[in-house]
Order: structure tokens, then C-alpha cells, then sequence
């Protein structure tokens, strides 16, 4: 952004691209400003961020979690905690 004054002795039509250039930085400033004091925007932008991640998420996880590794592998645990609960039940009674 180029601001100030043109420059001396500039010609009226040097002059005119000048404040054309000043007003088109002045409505981007503007326009930038507004948008970063839009609060509701702004948290609409980010939740909807925050929904994407989680639906990625949450596909990965489903995807994982349909795989037969991973089906056993869940499975083992529960039978191994099954079994660990079952001998620490026996041992207390």
C-alpha cells in the first residue's frame, strides 16, 4: 500500500490514478477491518472448520474401526480384561 501525498509536481491525471489507488487501499483497509470485527462471522467460520475436522475425524475412525486387525485386536482387549476382571474377582472372594 502506497500512501501520502503524489508526489510533487505531478500531473492532474498522475494525481487523479493517486486518490484512485489511496481510495482502493482505503476500501480493502476498510473492508479487512470489518471483517475482523464481525465476531459472528468469524465464529461461524471457525465451527464450521471445527465440523470438517470432526467429520474427518470421524470417517478415519469408522474406517478403522471396520478393519478385521482392528476388530480383533478390540476384541482380544475385551476378552483379556474379561479374563483380568474375572481373576481379581475370584482372588477378593
Amino acid at each position: 500500500m502506497k500512501t501520502g501525498e503524489p508526489p510533487k509536481g505531478a500531473k492532474p491525471e498522475e494525481i487523479e490514478k493517486h486518490i484512485e489507488r489511496t481510495r482502493a487501499d482505503l476500501g480493502r483497509t476498510v473492508e479487512a477491518l470489518s471483517h475482523k470485527l464481525d465476531v459472528r462471522s468469524q465464529a461461524q467460520e471457525k465451527l464450521s472448520t471445527v465440523r470438517d475436522k470432526a467429520g474427518s475425524m470421524a470417517r478415519t475412525v469408522k474406517m478403522l474401526a471396520m478393519r478385521p486387525v482392528t476388530m480383533i485386536a478390540a476384541g482380544a482387549t475385551v476378552v483379556v480384561a474379561g479374563v483380568a476382571g474375572a481373576v481379581a474377582w475370584k482372588r477378593r472372594h
